[in-house]
């Protein structure tokens, strides 16, 4: 008969079975909800395009998937409407949604290592879970990972996590014991491409079963296999759509190129970035700030101590099923960050987040035991808490909601700018339409920041990169918002300074990559009606306006100084939308020098007032600066301009092709280099 030892203080009471987790759960809870609206500082374009695909599924958007922004799996986003449905479709609906996921996942690692190992094992692994950085950072970014760890705890709970030996009043597992792991793991893969590599630890758990204990294999495999079937069903609809759609994920492409040169025979890249992620645990962490503060290892020295010290233990019992599961579990749930290096390692290792707590745990466990039949001093306990997380609660506090909010490039990255605009644009009149200067004007960047604070309500908002070009409502009375970042070039603000009133200016932080932004009162049709008579009209085929496509009208045009070899060829355009583009297409405007010979001596392809948003009336004037050769011989040359759309571009001209007649043309002279 197995010898029994006396029930220590800490798992005596009955008691304490309820509020010690409990106190836990209000630990993590006050870390995940504090202040949540306002830390992080504001949203990155990855975040406000979430709040965006997430409104989308209450608008009756059902997608299997979500192609934007690299591709994104729906669960988190289906989940993230569910709280909008409740809330409202606001960024703080979606990060309470993060935060009720990380809260769910403190909870489940407590049930899954009290049931694999024992109670004070369970709460040790909680409580250093609730208190660690990287668990309060990943359960308040608005990013679908978080919900990785939780569902696949889940899965494990049900699965495999039972390490306690076969008895003979073992009950086979009823039919729900069958469906849950299956649905877990299942729902697993719809939450993060991290989650690809999951399956593998269960069926290597029964590999090592199958090793070492066979007894418990032939018990097992039957429930396992049923679940794990019923998990590829579940999962089976997402991998359709992936086959189908193979253009619509392209992470993968990005990021396997250590893996593809290990298969062609040449490990070096990926033992690079193996032995770089080793780092993470206590040494040089994830360097990308919006996650982290660059460097910030997971654990900090003592901690790092206590897991090294818990691997060591488990390695030692690597012969205990529970042992063997977590080892499994912290090698492939780490290895994405292992095979990529450490950048983003905090996503890219999230489902390792519950076990890796486990090894610490497994110190503080056997510390505070000393051993096996051995009782605990009875201020083991609080000794042990003081030492252990008293520093962790302290470092997280200190850098999660002091340092890291506050450094410079966090605020850039979650654009602190971009949210005190949207607040200006709040205040002003909702009829008067507003021009923004912006960095990223593509509809998924900047633009994504404000719908994702305003809504659909609010004023009528164009977007554009001031530097090259400018974006004209068809309105007697605009806004006009310039940050100091991304003001409009002299050229174009010479044409807007006559006709536009400062009504604000607003100051953010004197460090601050974009410390402040101008508001004005601007009339975009005294502008263009100042402007016209300083433009040339079309030359070819007439003197009036000239459609290119159906959707644009080129107006005219204005050459800058005179062109030289070796110097920059400055044209402005001036442009009106007809019609809107399909939502799958984006146009670029061209231009190019063409010599005697219709060969492209150069050429320009941007677009800064991008077409996504064009609506019919709407004006813009666009910047085109070609750099001549500086050996380009003298003489006259051809210049043209037009439009083509992506993906489907077709070229304008072709070698030693005369161009099309209805394309924009303008002769030009090019003088010599000086000498």
């Amino acid at each position: 008969m197995e010898k029994r030892t006396t029930p220590t203080p800490v798992i005596r009471s009955a008691s304490r079975t309820v509020w010690l987790p409990l106190l836990i759960l209000l630990l993590a809870a006050g870390l995940r909800l504090y202040r949540l609206d306002a830390v992080p500082p504001g949203l990155t374009h990855d975040e406000a395009n979430n709040v965006y695909d997430a409104a989308s599924v209450l608008r009756g958007a059902r997608p299997a998937y979500f192609p934007v922004a690299q591709g994104k799996e729906p669960l988190y986003l289906y989940n993230v409407a569910l709280t909008m449905a409740l809330l409202g479709p606001t960024p703080f609906a979606m990060r309470l949604t993060s935060a009720w996921w990380g809260l769910l996942l403190v909870a489940l690692t407590y049930a899954w290592a009290r049931r694999a190992f024992d109670r004070p094992t369970a709460l040790w692994t909680a409580t250093g879970l609730a208190l660690s950085f990287w668990g309060v950072s990943t359960s308040r970014l608005g990013l679908r990972a978080i919900t990785l760890p939780a569902l696949f705890t889940a899965a494990l709970l049900a699965l495999v996590a039972d390490g306690r030996p076969p008895t003979a009043n073992h009950r086979p597992p009823s039919a729900i014991r069958y469906l849950l792991p299956g649905l877990f793991l299942g729902l697993t893969l719809y939450t993060y491409l991290a989650a690809r590599l999951l399956p593998a630890i269960p069926l290597l758990f029964g590999l090592y079963l199958l090793l070492t204990d066979r007894q418990r294999w032939w018990q097992r495999w039957r429930p396992w296999g049923v679940s794990l079937l019923i998990a590829a069903l579940v999962a089976a609809p997402l991998f359709a759509y992936l086959q189908a759609h193979p253009s619509a994920e392209i992470r993968i492409g990005q990021l396997d190129q250590p893996l593809r040169l290990l298969l062609k025979g040449d490990p070096g890249p990926l033992m690079a970035k193996i032995y770089e992620g080793l780092h993470l645990f206590s040494f040089r962490g994830d360097g990308f700030i919006p996650y982290n503060i660059p460097g910030r290892p997971l654990l900090d020295p003592l901690t790092s101590l206590l897991f090294y010290a818990g691997l060591l233990i488990a390695l030692r019992r690597w012969r205990e099923p529970a042992h063997a599961l977590a080892l499994l579990w912290l090698v492939v749930g780490f290895f994405p960050a292992l095979a990529t290096g450490v950048d983003a390692a905090h996503l890219r290792a999230i489902a390792a987040q519950p076990v890796l707590y486990l090894f610490p745990a497994l110190t503080l466990e056997r510390l505070r035991t000393g051993g096996p039949g051995r009782a605990a001093p009875r201020l083991a306990v609080p000794i042990l808490v003081l030492l252990a997380f008293a520093p962790v609660a302290f470092l997280t506090l200190r850098d999660y909601f002091l340092r890291w909010p506050n450094d410079r490039d966090v605020r850039v990255h979650y654009h602190v700018d971009l949210m005190a605009i949207a607040e200006a644009v709040r205040r002003g009149p909702e009829e008067e339409p507003v021009a923004i200067s912006s960095f990223y004007p593509g509809q998924y960047h900047d633009p994504r920041i404000l719908q994702a604070v305003l809504g659909e309500a609010g004023p009528p908002l164009r977007w554009f990169d001031g530097r090259q070009a400018l974006y004209l409502p068809p309105a007697s009375a605009a806004r006009l918002i310039l940050p100091q970042a991304v003001p409009l070039d002299d050229a174009l603000w010479a044409l807007v300074r006559p006709h536009a009133t400062l009504l604000e200016r607003v100051e953010l932080r004197p460090d601050d990559f974009d410390p402040a932004f101008a508001i004005y009162r601007w009339s975009p049709e005294e502008t263009l009606a100042a402007l016209q008579p300083r433009l040339e009209a079309p030359l070819r085929p007439d003197r009036q306006p000239v459609a290119v496509g159906a959707s644009l009208t080129f107006l005219g045009y204005r050459l800058q100084g005179e062109p030289s070899a070796g110097q920059t060829l400055l044209l402005l355009t001036l442009w009106q939308v007809e019609a809107p583009l399909p939502p799958d297409r984006d146009a670029v405007l061209f231009t190019q020098l063409l010599d005697g010979q219709n060969q492209v001596v150069a050429q320009q392809d941007r677009l800064d007032a991008p077409s996504w948003q064009w609506q019919p009336g709407d004006r813009f004037l666009q910047l085109h600066r070609l750099t001549l050769p500086a050996d380009l011989p003298p003489g006259t040359y051809t210049l043209i301009t037009g439009v083509y759309t992506v993906p489907d571009r077709v070229d304008a001209v072709l070698a030693g092709h005369e161009p099309d007649p209805a394309i924009p043309r303008l002769t030009v002279y090019v003088e010599g280099k000086p000498v």
